[in-house]
């Protein structure tokens, strides 16, 4: 029997379903953090056991035992079976898959009920594995049935199905202990800080956390130069067969720019009253009242001051920056505040304007279009996207002509967005930061030792 082009991986007759582990829940237990647990490095972190993407593609009915060929059985076990990791492509179901492997419909229905009560089905990713015991019976009306299927939709939790001896289905779920481990990457950004730091093994939600905490103080476009390094500690759980969990959240990072003239620190903290976040090792956050750019990645084509306009040709005040971007390029809130004017406004085509505390306002012009929602009265916060890069109204090219306004009048952003205040911690919140940052530096040098590096 052929079974189509299923990914396969075939086990011969004693080859069982994953080591049966502790079943129990361990709900409360996820902070827990055994205290025989090392920080580790980051090179330390066990590799994820999920199944390659391409494995040999192999006839199921190839490596069944035909029951007429094989040696007979020993009288106290069952024939032969097989198993096979298949991962589910686009369109696939379970009941899909278990029908191009030839299992009769009355079973997948009973396969698919048992499931239905602890799986969402219907929200299977693209990739999820299943691992398949087929047997081969020696009926030949029902050559070939399923004994057993686990399926594992999220790290800490697996269903594994098997067939009873009177030939009906029931579901097990298995339930792995999660630990956090701390890890520590660095290195020297060669090209972006982005493909750099994900080629020392930071995930992508950590990395995110660490460029959106030295944005208000680095411009990843022009600030980083030749030799800049990054060093970046991360707390992530895994599972006890060595899965990761979770993607991890950043407790501490420090960064170099041009060329390692200075250095920029943040330390995860979370006031009494406020939000956890990032601050520097004196206790002040590294929240500005304005971002530093409006953009993400983005050049200055223009700045404040008399210049020549290009278009109108006549040289008067160039009350913003302009960034060249890309058309389409997102363009972020400066500032938390609510919106005072969006739509046409003359040569400055699309255009938001945002008024924020201490009479201070930001506007944004020549926008392609405006992001949904962002309409008069409305309240943005800071980092929302609220238009993107176009090159309406009276404009040569595609960029962003950005304001800032005090009192209502124009002032340069850059020079604001240096001197920008900051809130800092006062009280018995410095008291319990400087506590913390002790901690998280003793980690961090432990981190370091055990990957083998000097400490700093």
């Amino acid at each position: 029997m052929c079974f189509g082009s299923l990914v396969v991986l075939a086990m011969v007759s004693l080859m069982a379903l994953p080591a049966k582990r502790e079943t129990r829940s361990v709900a409360g237990e996820l902070d827990h953090q055994p205290e025989s647990a090392t920080p580790v490095s980051l090179t330390a972190i066990p590799e994820t056991s999920e199944m390659p993407r391409e494995l040999a593609m192999t006839d199921i009915a190839t490596v069944l035992p035909d029951p007429e060929l094989a040696d007979p059985a020993p009288p106290d076990f069952g024939p032969p079976h097989v198993e096979a990791a298949i991962e589910l492509q686009k369109g696939d179901t379970v009941a899909r898959v278990l029908d191009r492997l030839g299992i009769e419909a009355a079973d997948i229905a009973e396969i698919v009920e048992a499931l239905a009560g602890r799986v969402r089905l219907d929200r299977l990713p693209i990739g999820q594995a299943l691992i398949v015991k087929l047997q081969r019976l020696h009926e030949e009306e029902k050559p070939t049935v399923l004994v057993g299927l686990s399926i594992r939709p999220e790290p800490q939790r697996a269903f594994n199905v098997e067939r009873d001896d009177d030939g009906g289905y029931s579901v097990e779920e298995e339930v792995f202990e999660v630990v956090p481990k701390v890890m520590r990457a660095s290195g020297e950004v060669d090209g972006s800080v982005i493909a750099s730091a994900e080629a020392a093994g930071v995930p992508h939600g950590p990395l995110a956390e660490m460029l959106r905490a030295f944005s208000w103080d680095v411009n990843f476009q022009h600030d980083i130069k030749p030799g800049d390094r990054f060093d970046v500690l991360v707390e992530r759980s895994w599972t006890s067969d060595g899965r990761p969990a979770d993607d991890g959240r950043v407790l501490w990072a420090e960064i170099t720019t041009g060329g390692g003239s200075e250095t920029y620190s943040i330390y995860r903290f979370k006031p009494r009253d406020g939000e956890e976040f990032f601050y520097s090792p004196e206790g002040e956050s590294v929240v500005k009242a304005l971002l530093r750019t409006p953009l993400n990645m983005s050049r200055i084509s223009s700045r404040f001051g008399l210049r020549h306009h290009p278009v109108l040709k006549f040289t008067r005040l160039h009350s913003g920056v302009d960034f060249a971007a890309p058309p389409g390029t997102p363009i972020l809130a400066a500032g938390a505040g609510h919106v005072i004017e969006a739509g046409r406004f003359g040569g400055y085509g699309n255009w938001v304007k945002i008024a924020h505390d201490g009479s201070l306002a930001t506007g944004y012009a020549h926008l392609s279009r405006i992001a949904p929602g962002v309409k008069r009265s409305a309240r943005v916060r800071q980092g929302q996207v609220i238009g993107y890069v176009g090159s309406t109204g009276l404009s040569t090219g595609p960029h962003l002509h950005f304001e800032l306004h005090r009192g209502g009048r124009p002032i340069d952003p850059l020079t604001m967005a240096r001197t920008a205040q900051r809130t800092r911690l006062a009280g018995k919140d410095l008291e319990r930061f400087k506590a913390q940052v002790a901690e998280t530096d003793r980690v961090r040098e432990t981190a370091a030792t055990l990957r083998g590096e000097e400490s700093n």
